[in-house]
């Protein structure tokens, strides 16, 4: 019987190793993916190992298109059966729409946007045959979608994810692959918390758990007629 892998992209640091450690908890067999981290993912997998589970790392570049298929290749060499992705894995800067260097602007609809749809497409057969799910990390706001002078290209980018989360929730539906997007709010890992604390609801960021409990909700058998959907994890703001 082949072990069925649920792959999380970024896994190695910050909120992904949050989830890598939920999902460990539950008992779900993890592949970490990381591109520079290579210690941190080891201790990663070494953590969850020590919770009872089957847990691996594999190094990735997602910069560009030719290095994301060089990773799809060896993954799919070494896990031949995946029941989830969870693309977590994105960049973020705040800077203006016109300020944004063109080079900065492509990196970021490549890694945030780019590297999930091809992972998507390489992954399906596995996804399919294992009436696995993808879960996407989106950020909150995407519903009203408000105008905003700052990280104009990051949320475009989280935008067009959430277009392609619908759409594949579709086109997915009959054949049994669930598709949803998780998207937090400010978090206590976020880079910009310190400016935006003080316009947080509920006077606290959210919290990295919470954001694994929701996924982990959405792995559930439970959860079986959910998709298509996208959950905010935002404390009211």
């Amino acid at each position: 019987m082949l072990m069925a892998w649920t792959l999380v992209t970024g896994g190695a640091k910050r909120l992904g190793a949050h989830l890598c450690y939920a999902l460990a908890e539950q008992g779900y067999s993890v592949v970490v993916h990381y591109n520079k981290s290579e210690q941190e993912a080891k201790d990663v997998v070494k953590k969850c190992q020590e919770m009872g589970v089957e847990a691996a790392a594999i190094q990735g570049d997602f910069s560009s298109n030719e290095a994301i298929l060089d990773f799809t290749k060896r993954y799919l060499l070494k896990f031949k059966e995946t029941t989830n992705l969870i693309n977590n894995v994105g960049n973020y800067f705040v800077r203006s729409g016109l300020q944004t260097p063109l080079s900065d602007w492509m990196a970021l609809f490549q890694i945030n946007l780019h590297a999930p749809f091809i992972l998507i497409q390489k992954l399906i057969p596995s996804l399919l045959e294992s009436k696995g799910q993808i879960i996407n990390l989106g950020v909150s706001g995407l519903y009203e979608n408000p105008a905003g002078i700052y990280s104009t290209a990051y949320r475009m980018t989280k935008s067009c994810l959430w277009m392609l989360t619908k759409s594949l929730s579709v086109e997915l539906a009959s054949k049994g692959v669930r598709v949803n997007m998780v998207s937090p709010g400010q978090t206590d890992l976020s880079v910009d918390l310190q400016h935006q604390k003080h316009k947080l609801p509920m006077n606290r960021p959210c919290e990295c758990r919470e954001i694994s409990r929701v996924i982990t909700f959405l792995l559930h058998p439970d959860s079986v007629y959910i998709t298509g959907q996208n959950i905010e994890i935002a404390g009211g703001s």
